[in-house]
């Protein structure tokens, strides 16, 4: 992955070099960093070299540039492997453009150095066991926690297999159905936010990026976790039948993460539901985290986990409504 921020002449001869390797293969040329972090963190890419701006313009002695290589502990051998290709290769660029853009004051830029070529390991959250399933197990054990006790407070409102009574006794079903749940989405998130601080001030973890914006996630997905619930148990009206399919979608939702087993290159069902499960979306976001992939890339995450919340509650809202009405 190529992350050109200069666009210059210079730029574009080290990209033609390096797409001139044949043990090299350039899967993108982007302009920002996230995106090249956001592709190693999906294994779309092994390596990320940033060509900063102003590569290409006059040398000084005083501001050389500085040529960035990221690549992760996930692809320890092949990273190293690449990143040496790619520092031989760029350096090997710059030394021939050197005497070309020397021009007239080549005699004096034979004392300014070239552009560095700087390595850097970034901190992959699989490089440590206990790291990488602390990340992984904490959040998923709390969504199977809540999707069964959301189901089963609100089973307990069932009158003969409806929700109707009910839906007509508090009035506004789903602001009531609301406020039974928050106390399960409160302690969920509280108890999240507990087992970051654990692992990190605890255990030593750090998160290259914004922690608060991973517990921000993890209130998403619970949210949108008794959403489903409430769901299910509308469409069912049994607590039984909430409670299997609440285990089934939430208890295998880590294995169909992508996290734990490679979904890439799966069947089409498998990466389907893949994509719909709400913890794929939340472990997505966090691990984009770890490694300090900006905002604009969380948002897509965060925002894909506000549309399961407000596609599930208001197919609950819509059903307790129906059964409201039928129950008068």
């Amino acid at each position: 992955m190529i992350v050109d921020q200069d666009r210059s002449v210079a730029s574009r001869s080290i990209v033609r070099a390096i797409g001139a390797v044949d043990a090299l293969t350039i899967v993108d040329d982007v302009s920002s960093l996230s995106e090249g972090f956001s592709a190693i963190r999906r294994e779309r890419a092994i390596a990320v070299a940033v060509l900063p701006s102003g590569l290409g313009g006059a040398r000084t002695a005083a501001t050389p540039r500085t040529i960035e290589i990221f690549y992760q502990t996930a692809f320890l051998s092949t990273g190293a492997l690449t990143s040496a290709l790619l520092q031989a290769t760029i350096t090997a660029d710059l030394a021939r453009q050197a005497p070309a853009n020397a021009g007239v004051a080549g005699i004096a830029l034979l004392r300014v150095p070239l552009p560095g070529v700087q390595v850097t390991l970034l901190g992959n959250p699989s490089a440590s066991l206990e790291w990488y399933l602390g990340l992984l197990i904490g959040p998923a054990i709390l969504h199977l926690l809540i999707a069964v006790t959301c189901a089963a407070s609100l089973g307990r409102e069932l009158v003969d297999g409806s929700m109707g009574p009910w839906a007509v006794r508090v009035g506004v079903p789903a602001m009531a159905a609301a406020g039974r749940l928050l106390p399960h989405v409160a302690i969920g998130t509280l108890w999240l936010c507990l087992w970051l601080l654990w692992l990190t001030l605890g255990q030593g973890f750090a998160f290259t990026g914004a922690i608060g914006l991973v517990a921000f996630g993890g209130l998403l997905l619970f949210v949108a976790t008794a959403a489903i619930s409430t769901l299910l148990i509308a469409l069912t009206g049994e607590v039984a039948t909430s409670l299997s399919a609440s285990v089934i979608y939430a208890g295998s939702a880590l294995a169909y993460s992508g996290a734990s087993l490679p979904i890439t290159g799966g069947i089409a069902v498998a990466r389907i539901w893949s994509a719909i499960l709400p913890l794929t979306h939340f472990v997505t976001l966090e691990m984009d985290q770890t490694i300090g992939v900006d905002g604009a890339i969380w948002a897509k995450q965060a925002a894909i986990l506000m549309l399961s919340a407000l596609v599930a509650g208001g197919g609950a809202a819509l059903l307790l409504r129906r059964r409201a009405r039928n129950s008068a």
